[in-house]
């Protein structure tokens, strides 16, 4: 009905409506009175004006009703306008999230880090440096007089790049400032010295592979050389310790956090491309293999990354380590016969180099308890003997032990070492006694170390421990660690 009017009103005239409405209101009321019915007044007796008026309303009903559905056409659309705006919201708010979601996060842990949220492209940096104050005084020097150094100087200052890319090949690149050339230090013979520099590819926690410059797997303590309780190494490690090597690698854990192993061959000791080389550079045939295997009876392997207890355990936690090593016809194995020969006190042997060495740590409640024994052969060259002693080659035996208590937790720590060094081809016996005191500011991060250290006989020269061969060596050092 509504379109009927709406196409009619559309089509003829009021007039023309009208009189259609008048002759149908007739007609209405010839077949009512036909039928003896009578019509309604209000229909039949209707007159023109009432007509108008009829029509008006009509037209009023029929123009609100235009307006209604208007209305509803508007609402309609403006509602189909919103679900496309939320749509389009919601599309820019997924696209945004994605985005957001592949974005680097930066920050640090452990060191400052740039990574992406999956892991899978992650770079750390590190770094340390150690300022200290040294004093040694070498008493009964043979064959010079008593004399004393003392002076300020960088023991390490380190930059340390690591992490992976396509989240399964990990990478290494540090270097530092100092080691490179002997005495260096700030302002005086300033050198940069690649250190551990390697990539390689995890398979899985049991087999990850690498290969460049890195520490031979020999010496526990090379792994936390900056979370020692001294200043510095035992003075009866240092002639069993390789460092470094140009080599390639295979690592792994066999049982997560409890037994880890490494295999490595390499170009022998201290031969990698850091400057600390024998003549000839670092080639030559004197291939090297070491081995290394650590068991945490109790707690984790990473419990003993340093060798103070910091973290005050409650329960006993202690782990075994053993390594063994072979080289080669390698010329620039190191002997100490000491004061048998000058100050300098370093011989070398072209010859077969053969090492073992067994540690034991244990920490609980602020004590920290750790030793190692070391025991190496040394061939000289054919036709040729040991310096000073007539024979064609030099067993030596070396040991430590070394405890660690805090008296507060967390930040006083005392600590006391004994070691000897020790030869069957000489009549040379080192001893050596530490005292220190350590102050942890922000545990390894920032503390301060100081040490009085009396060596018997020195062994063998060595400007960053204070020993001078044939000599008995009082050594003094005050050393500030700052590390990231």
């Amino acid at each position: 009905m509504e379109a009927w009017i709406g196409r009619m009103s559309n089509h003829l005239s009021k007039r023309a409506f009208a009189a259609a409405l008048l002759a149908g209101a007739s007609l209405a009321g010839t077949a009512m009175g036909a039928t003896g019915t009578t019509a309604p007044a209000t229909t039949s007796t209707m007159t023109p004006a009432q007509v108008q008026a009829e029509l008006q309303s009509l037209q009023a009903q029929v123009a609100a009703l235009k307006a209604k559905e208007q209305k509803t056409s508007d609402s309609v659309e403006s509602a189909e306008q919103v679900k496309a705006i939320v749509q389009e919201v919601l599309k820019n708010s997924k696209s945004q999230s994605q985005y957001m979601d592949n974005q680097l996060q930066a920050g640090y842990d452990g060191g400052f880090f740039i990574r992406t949220p999956n892991k899978a492209f992650d770079l750390t940096i590190n770094g340390y440096l150690q300022f200290r104050y040294s004093y040694a005084g070498a008493e009964g020097q043979k064959p010079y007089t008593n004399y004393n150094t003392s002076g300020f100087n960088f023991r390490r200052a380190r930059l340390i790049l690591s992490g992976n890319v396509f989240k399964n090949f990990i990478y290494c690149i540090s270097g530092d400032f100092q080691t490179g050339i002997s005495g260096a230090t700030v302002g005086n013979n300033n050198a940069f010295a690649i250190l551990d520099t390697w990539a390689g590819y995890k398979f899985s926690p049991a087999v990850v592979v690498r290969a460049g410059s890195m520490l031979v797997p020999f010496t526990h303590v090379e792994y936390f050389s900056s979370g020692t309780e001294f200043p510095d190494f035992a003075v009866a490690e240092a002639p069993f310790d390789p460092v470094r090597s140009d080599a390639i690698d295979l690592e792994g854990q066999i049982i997560p956090h409890t037994f880890n192993y490494e295999i490595q061959m390499n170009n022998g000791s201290t031969s990698q491309d850091n400057g600390n080389v024998g003549p000839g550079g670092h080639f030559g045939n004197r291939p090297a293999v070491y081995g290394r295997i650590n068991f945490a009876g109790a707690g984790r392997i990473s419990d003993f990354n340093d060798s103070p207890d910091l973290e005050w355990h409650k329960h006993l936690v202690w782990l075994i380590g053993a390594a063994a090593g072979y080289e080669s016809q390698n010329p620039f194995a190191s002997f100490t016969p000491g004061s048998t020969t000058a100050p300098a006190g370093i011989g070398t042997l072209n010859g077969n180099l053969t090492r073992f060495t067994i540690d034991a740590h244990a920490k609980y409640r602020g004590f920290a308890f750790n030793s190692a024994v070391y025991a190496q052969n040394i061939d000289s060259a054919p036709g040729t003997s040991l310096i000073g002693t007539g024979h064609s080659s030099l067993f030596e035996t070396g040991y430590y032990v070394e405890g660690g208590y805090f008296l507060v937790p967390h930040k006083w720590e005392i600590a006391g070492r004994y070691g000897e060094l020790l030869y069957n081809r000489t009549n040379q016996h080192q001893y050596e006694a530490t005292g220190g005191v350590n102050y942890y500011i922000f545990g390894q991060n920032a503390k301060i170390q100081a040490a009085v250290t009396y060596v018997q006989d020195a062994q063998y020269t060595n400007s960053n421990l204070g020993t001078t061969a044939g000599s008995n060596d009082w050594i003094g050092q005050i050393q500030f660690q700052f590390k990231f």
